[in-house]
C-alpha cells in the first residue's frame, strides 16, 4: 500500500514542470519586449527552426491596443503563483497553500473551459448567432488594424480554410479596413501561387467577384469552423473529458495532502463512520459529562465549602471543608 507520499510527490512534479513552463514563458516575452530582432537571430542560429520568426511575430501582436507580451507575461506570473502553491502544499503541506492553490486551480480552470469550449467551440458548433455576429463585427471593427491579434486570426483563418469573412466578401462592406484600402475583400480570400508573398493566382482578385476569377470570396468562415468542429468532435469530446480528470486529479493530490492520509485512505475516509455505525446498530449510547466535570484545572480543584449558623446566635456563622473531617456533609 502506498503512503501519502505518492500525492505529494505527483502534485509537487506537475508543479514543478508548470513552473517551468511559465518561467520559460515569461522568459521569451519579457526577452522579445526587449529586444525582439536579438531573440530572433539567437533562437535561429541555435534551432535553425522557422518556429522562432512565429512565436516572436505572435507575442509582439496587439489585443485591444495592448501588447500579447503583457498579457502573456500575467498570465506566466499567474502560473508560476499557482504552482508555487502547489509546491509549497507537495513539500511542506502548508494548509493555507492548498487551499489557495485549489482556489486558483478552480478559478483558472473555469475560466480556460468557459472561453475555450463554451463560448469559442461549442457556439460555433451550434452555429450560435450572437457568436456570429460577434464575428463579423471584429471584421468590421478591428479587421485590418497593424500589428493585431484579430486580423492575425482572420488572416491564417481564411488561408487556412480557404474561405472570406464571416460569412462571404460582404462582412468587409463599409468596414474600417475597407475604407483605407479600397479593395472588396483581402487578398487572403484569393486561391493563391505563392502562400508566403501572398500572390493571387488572378491579378484582379481583390477588386471583382466575377466567376471566372479564382477566389474564395461567396465562401463562408463560420459555417466551415462549424462543419471542422462537428467532424472532429470524437477529439474535442476526449480533450474536454481528459481536461476535466486531470483538474480532478489535482484537486484529490490536493485534497489527500490536507488530510494527510494515502490516495485510498483519503477516499475512504469518508465512508468508515457510516460502516461501523451500520456493523453495530445497538451501539450503547456515550455517556455525557457534566461541564463541571469538563473543566480542566492549571491548579488544585475548587474545594467544598459548608456555611453553618448557629441556632442561638444568628450572627454567629462557621466555615468548613467536608473533607477535612472525612466525609461529606449531608
Amino acid at each position: 500500500m502506498h503512503t501519502v507520499g505518492l500525492p505529494r510527490t505527483c502534485l509537487g512534479f506537475t508543479n514543478i514542470l508548470f513552473f517551468v513552463f511559465g518561467f520559460i514563458g515569461f522568459g521569451v516575452c519579457l526577452w522579445c519586449a526587449v529586444n525582439t530582432q536579438f531573440f530572433e537571430d539567437v533562437n535561429y542560429t541555435i534551432t535553425k527552426s522557422s518556429m522562432v520568426s512565429d512565436i516572436a511575430e505572435f507575442v509582439n501582436l496587439k489585443l485591444w491596443y495592448t501588447p500579447m507580451t503583457t498579457i502573456l507575461m500575467i498570465l506566466a506570473i499567474l502560473t508560476m503563483m499557482t504552482s508555487c502553491c502547489g509546491i509549497l502544499s507537495a513539500g511542506c503541506q502548508l494548509k493555507c497553500a492548498v487551499k489557495s492553490y485549489i482556489f486558483l486551480v478552480t478559478i483558472i480552470s473555469s475560466v480556460a473551459f468557459w472561453v475555450f469550449f463554451i463560448s469559442g467551440t461549442y457556439n460555433i458548433y451550434t452555429k450560435n448567432e450572437n457568436t456570429r455576429s460577434y464575428f463579423e463585427k471584429t471584421i468590421k471593427y478591428n479587421y485590418g488594424m497593424e500589428n493585431d491579434v484579430i486580423t492575425y486570426f482572420w488572416n491564417y483563418l481564411m488561408m487556412e480554410y480557404e474561405c472570406c469573412g464571416a460569412n462571404s466578401y460582404k462582412d468587409f462592406a463599409d468596414s474600417n479596413w475597407q475604407k483605407k484600402s479600397n479593395k472588396l475583400y483581402p487578398v487572403q480570400c484569393c486561391k493563391l501561387e505563392n502562400r508566403t508573398a501572398l500572390t493571387p493566382i488572378s491579378k484582379e482578385c481583390t477588386q471583382s467577384v466575377d466567376p471566372s476569377i479564382q477566389t474564395n470570396a461567396e465562401i463562408g468562415c463560420f459555417d466551415l469552423l462549424s462543419k471542422a468542429i462537428a467532424s472532429n468532435k470524437g477529439k474535442l469530446i476526449f480533450y474536454v473529458v481528459l481536461s476535466v480528470v486531470s483538474y480532478l486529479v489535482l484537486i484529490l493530490f490536493a485534497y489527500c495532502v490536507i488530510r494527510g492520509e494515502p490516495l485510498l485512505g483519503a477516499l475512504a475516509g469518508s465512508w468508515e463512520l457510516p460502516a461501523s455505525k451500520a456493523e453495530n446498530p445497538h451501539t450503547e449510547p456515550v455517556p455525557v459529562r457534566s461541564y463541571a466535570q469538563n473543566i480542566s484545572y492549571t491548579e488544585e480543584p475548587p474545594k467544598k465549602v459548608v456555611r453553618v449558623i448557629s441556632a442561638v446566635n444568628p450572627f454567629q456563622t462557621y466555615k468548613f471543608t467536608p473533607n477535612a473531617y472525612g466525609g461529606d456533609v449531608y
